[in-house]
């Protein structure tokens, strides 16, 4: 979320700062609870390793969100989706008003399964993030289209108003 935020791609739960925060530590309380109980029981060493992992996974986004930049994100003013028949992919155009950021990106390729698409969901660029919602969205048209026998339009544009 637009680098005030984190969304699971697993859940799709959306957090905070503070969110986040409160989501490592209850993995590190979990890991705590479990170092007890691990007095040679190898069980529990396993238990105790993969919750010190989980720990690790967690902190990562922890701190690649704290180091996220804090300016205002540019927002795009039109993202083009269009569909490659050649490729069996889509090629993500985005479009901004004013000066782009160094970081952003304004092309974004994804082969044109449901899975490829999802993934772009936790792309750390969060105009990305939205553009893979409208990847998202003209796949869903198209699939539907397509089951219907209707000819599928090859490409989209989703103007400001739309994202």
């Amino acid at each position: 979320m637009g680098g005030a935020g984190f969304r699971c791609p697993a859940c799709e739960a959306r957090l905070d700062m503070r969110g986040v925060e409160r989501w490592v530590r209850t993995a590190e309380k979990a890991r705590d609870e479990a170092y007890p109980v691990v007095q040679g029981d190898e069980f529990m060493e396993i238990v105790l390793e993969e919750r010190q992992r989980e720990v690790y996974r967690r902190r990562k986004v922890l701190y690649e969100l704290r180091s996220a930049p804090s300016a205002v994100v540019a927002r795009p003013e039109m993202i083009l989706v269009s569909y490659d028949v050649v490729e069996d992919a889509y090629e993500c155009r985005i479009f901004y008003k004013e000066p782009r950021p160094a970081w952003g990106l304004e092309r974004v390729s994804v082969e044109a399964d449901l899975e490829s698409i999802l993934a772009l969901r936790s792309h750390r660029d969060p105009n990305v993030r939205l553009a893979s919602g409208k990847i998202e969205e003209f796949y869903a048209l198209r699939r539907r289209l397509i089951g219907q026998n209707a000819l599928p339009p090859l490409r989209r544009v989703f103007y400001q108003n739309e994202l």
